[in-house]
């Protein structure tokens, strides 16, 4: 079976980006490894 590839993007200039770091841990932590193959895009306060 191949893996969905799948990004999370999270972080950014915004200023909820700690609240966008733990809403995207939550995310990444709930999905299934052996369906998705995840990449992580983080976006630092600078951007």
């Amino acid at each position: 079976m191949n893996k969905l590839r799948l990004a999370v993007i999270f972080g950014g200039q915004s200023s909820e980006h700690e609240i966008s770091l733990l809403s995207a841990n939550n995310v990444i932590n709930s999905l299934n490894k052996d369906k998705y193959d995840i990449t992580l895009i983080a976006i630092t306060k600078n951007g």
